[in-house]
């Protein structure tokens, strides 16, 4: 076995952990009480905070929630080898102290085995007093309720650098400025690559189907709709972002596909590709985005699935699926 517990080719599940769940709860699972930053520093004397501590932090911090095996795969990307053991253990000590914290999912029959690590504020005190750069504030702690969206950006985010050989850049949570109503916009993901010698944008929107979800996504839709309708082209935005659409399965896809077209939501110039958490582990990354498309059959209206192979998308060499 390599040096995560599972690779991604052997992962073989019916539904994504990172899919809502009937009656899924999330808690806290971390130390109670304030954190003694005295001890904290005494253990940084002790050296029982160590060097690999400090890059763990650092991916902990960058994807705001992750568990042991995203942290595993963040260092792996630094060329840094390290089993998932370990992370693991690692992750344990610091919650134990307070510089990390850790949540678990539950609902009404058991607890699940995935364990979500997120930074605290001594955490953050670690990684500055090491001149990492740290974006941590404390409100980024009690994002739960967008723990799952999190979770599958970061999938999504960590097979791209781990699959995609002309990816230039990343950015998550970019800024984006609206020009109607002068208002702005998050993404979860802005990825950049390589193509052709002209550089490609691709925006990730990531959707989770708990019970209520569609106004909100509708809403945050809205701004995307803004944004491509009155995209203005700059020198260095010669053309808008691709845009994705990130769903738990096809069938939760063609819902929000439908939504789309029951609030008459358009993107100028722009078409929408879809992809879900389980086509991006099962499948080549290039070829994991799928179009639906309306035509008539029988005198009936009925969706049709196209699936794309996104050409842009370089692998690379030793890529898996």
């Amino acid at each position: 076995m390599g040096n995560l517990l599972v690779n991604d080719e052997n992962i073989v599940v019916a539904k994504s952990p990172f899919g809502a769940y009937e009656n899924e709860g999330v808690k806290y699972d971390g130390k109670l009480g304030k954190a003694d930053i005295d001890d904290i520093m005494l253990k940084v004397q002790r050296n029982n905070i160590v060097a690999i501590d400090y890059v763990i932090l650092e991916a902990v911090s960058e994807l705001e929630f992750a568990t042991s095996r995203m942290v595993t795969k963040y260092l792996h990307l630094r060329n840094i080898e390290i089993v998932q053991d370990k992370v693991h253990n690692r992750l344990k000590f610091m919650n134990k102290h307070k510089v990390v914290s850790r949540y678990k999912f539950f609902n009404n029959e058991s607890e699940t085995n995935l364990r979500i690590y997120c930074l605290e504020k001594p955490g953050r005190t670690l990684l500055l007093g090491r001149n990492y750069e740290c974006k941590w504030k404390p409100t980024d702690s009690l994002r739960v309720e967008e723990m799952k969206e999190i979770l599958a950006r970061n999938q999504v985010l960590l097979s791209f650098r781990d699959k995609v050989d002309n990816l230039t850049s990343y950015e998550i949570n970019p800024y984006f400025k609206l020009v109607k109503t002068t208002g702005h916009f998050r993404p979860h993901l802005l990825i950049s690559i390589s193509d052709n010698g002209k550089n490609e944008e691709i925006l990730f929107e990531i959707a989770r189907s708990y019970e209520g979800y569609i106004p909100k996504f509708i809403d945050r839709l809205r701004k995307y709709e803004e944004y491509y309708n009155h995209f203005q082209v700059t020198a260095e935005k010669p053309e808008p972002p691709k845009f994705i659409i990130v769903g738990e399965d096809d069938k939760h896809l063609f819902s929000i596909f439908k939504a789309i077209l029951n609030e008459k939501i358009t993107f100028k110039g722009m078409g929408v590709i879809y992809t879900h958490d389980l086509r991006l582990l099962d499948k080549e990354i290039n070829k994991s985005f799928i179009r639906f498309d309306m035509r008539q059959e029988n005198g009936k209206t009925k969706a049709k699935i196209t699936e794309l192979n996104y050409a842009p998308i370089k692998l690379k060499q030793n890529a898996k699926i």
